[in-house]
């Protein structure tokens, strides 16, 4: 009877010591290998881009692209190499494949219809003549491409530039007056800044968030923007507000403006990798202090 109790507890033993080192190696895969992503897309006449995020070196992936037309949008799930979930590309491509192949048997029979009434019109009367017009409706459709090209004609580079010149220029203020509000805040509480426990606290949270962002940022890739307006004060506008930002990207795009034309155009591809256990480690490393983390909790209240 002991013996049939210790033979249990050895294999219920077992079973536990497996359980733990299944979820410690999940634990260990889960913040020691990185999730990789890659970008890659251009903007010109046409646009089309593609993003890919992979784990496991590429037993779990997801991508996700959109090919130049509004339809064209797909996206994707594969777990080792078989898809999971799709949607998009492969099904337009079939029923444009199957579109495309009733296209071609209407056409067939069309063909043979004409070719089996060549020689009866010609013993038939002229009435029945008349019915040899029934396909030439096909050249009706070949109109509307012609007046929808006049109707749709795209807008102009320059109104799309303006707008989201607008739109960086309205965040970039909202951000500014971001800005003044904490500065407020910062006077109204007089000697905030001389504390040396807060001066101590906001250099540790800048140091955490320059290693976040360079841990984030593509480490691989090279891309490059060509922009500019009719009127060259708008683009030095531009440059200036993208010169803030070339710092960060700089020898991977470059910036190419033009003075003298209204133009857009951008390409780029760009990988990079995200790391669980060294993101956990930036955020212990703000919250174990005591002082900053009581001036977080402050702030988000």
């Amino acid at each position: 009877m002991i013996h049939i109790l210790l033979l249990i507890a050895k294999v219920l033993g077992i079973l536990i010591l497996i359980l733990v080192g299944l979820l410690l190696s999940a634990a260990l895969l889960v913040l020691f290998v990185p999730v990789r992503y890659r970008i890659q897309g251009f903007w010109k006449e046409e646009r089309a881009g593609e993003g890919k995020i992979s784990w496991l070196f590429g037993a779990v992936s997801l991508q996700a692209g959109y090919g130049g037309t509004k339809k064209d949008f797909w996206a994707g799930i594969r777990l080792f190499g078989r898809k999971l979930w799709e949607m998009g590309a492969d099904e337009e491509e079939k029923c444009s494949q199957v579109c495309e192949e009733e296209i071609t048997e209407l056409e067939r029979e069309l063909k043979e219809e004409l070719l089996g009434t060549e020689p009866k019109e010609e013993s038939q009367t002229c009435p029945e003549e008349k019915s040899r017009p029934d396909p030439k409706p096909q050249s009706q459709p070949e109109k509307k491409p012609g007046n929808n090209s006049g109707r749709d004609t795209p807008s102009p580079v320059a109104s799309r530039l303006t707008r989201s010149f607008e739109k960086l220029k309205f965040s970039f203020q909202s951000f500014c007056d971001k800005l003044k509000n904490i500065r407020a805040f910062i006077s109204e509480k007089k000697g905030w800044l001389e504390d040396e426990k807060n001066q101590a606290s906001l250099k540790l949270l800048w140091k955490q968030t320059g290693r976040f962002l360079r841990h984030i940022l593509p480490r691989r890739g090279n891309g490059a923007v060509t922009f500019g307006f009719d009127d060259p004060y708008r683009t030095g506008q531009l440059l200036s507000a993208a010169a803030l930002i070339y710092p960060v990207c700089s020898g991977r795009v470059e910036i190419c403006p033009v003075f003298d034309e209204s133009v857009f155009e951008a390409e780029g591809d760009f990988c990079g990798r995200i790391r669980a256990a060294y993101v956990l480690w930036l955020v212990f490393g703000v919250l174990k202090d005591r002082h900053t983390r009581r001036m977080l909790f402050g702030f988000l209240k």
